[in-house]
């Protein structure tokens, strides 16, 4: 029982017009909301009202009195639908509220997972299969071995070590490995990338690339269409931020960075 359906069976409730497990579902409503309940209390006074004065001997009641009578039903009537339509607007607006609030969670849920996963692969330090070959021998060697096409960045200091092929999640995923000389630093440090298939992870294109954390390493991560790429590394977001190539063109794929 809904209080929409309160004026479909509300005259045919007080007639005495009901079948019996109507009329209980709807007394048992009555009770349990006090908006209808005083709804049909008013409902039941007026047509009290409208029956003594029928029933009595004394002469018809004045026209006026009877518009009068009619216009306060009326008028119950439609407070009555305004406060159920009120009721259920606010019940429609927390539902929405409450889904927007339950997809942001789960859209960085989600991110939290792939940052994690991307992190805890790196600080593994899984052996390359391939080593020391240019950035467009990389991606010749990863032809056929993935459903998209890998494309190589170029990043300034930064020297192709090498790669091999990973998972992210349940994606199939490229690894590329470089190493950044920086100026001061006697060793190089390490930096890994990954390249993979996912609609699900979502990130924006480079120029809105997102920075977060996991494992203790900072990630980059951006998109080219439908591949995202996630660079990991143990700098900080400033000397990562200067490592990235600037945003291609919309008709350039970041290869054309690299040549």
């Amino acid at each position: 029982m809904h209080c929409l359906e309160l004026d479909r069976l509300l005259y045919p409730y007080l007639d005495g017009e009901l079948l019996p497990d109507e009329k209980l579902e709807l007394e048992q409503h009555f009770a349990g909301c006090p908006a209808c309940s005083r709804a049909v209390e008013t409902e039941r006074n007026a047509l009290a009202i409208v029956r003594a004065a029928a029933r009595a001997a004394s002469p018809p009641a004045p026209a006026a009195l009877k518009l009068k009578l009619l216009a306060g039903i009326h008028g119950q009537q439609q407070q009555a639908q305004r406060r159920r339509l009120l009721r259920w607007s606010a019940a429609a607006a927390s539902v929405a509220i409450c889904a927007i609030a339950a997809n942001h969670q789960w859209r960085a849920f989600q991110r939290r997972l792939f940052l994690d996963d991307v992190t805890s692969r790196y600080a593994r330090q899984f052996p390359l299969e391939i080593q020391q070959r240019a950035p467009h021998e990389l991606e010749a060697w990863f032809g056929g071995k993935l459903n998209h096409r890998v494309s190589v960045p170029h990043f300034p200091n930064a020297i192709a070590a090498g790669a091999r092929l990973l998972n992210v999640r349940e994606n199939q995923a490229a690894f590329i490995r470089y190493d950044t000389q920086r100026p001061g630093e006697a060793a190089p440090r390490p930096l890994g990338l990954f390249v993979y298939q996912a609609a699900e992870d979502d990130v924006g294109p480079l120029k809105e690339a997102d920075f977060g954390s996991g494992n203790g390493f900072n990630v980059v991560s951006w998109r080219d269409g439908d591949v995202v790429y996630r660079l990991v590394s143990d700098l900080d977001e400033q000397d990562v931020r200067q490592l990235l190539p600037e945003s291609p063109p919309a008709d350039v794929k970041p290869a054309a960075l690299q040549r």
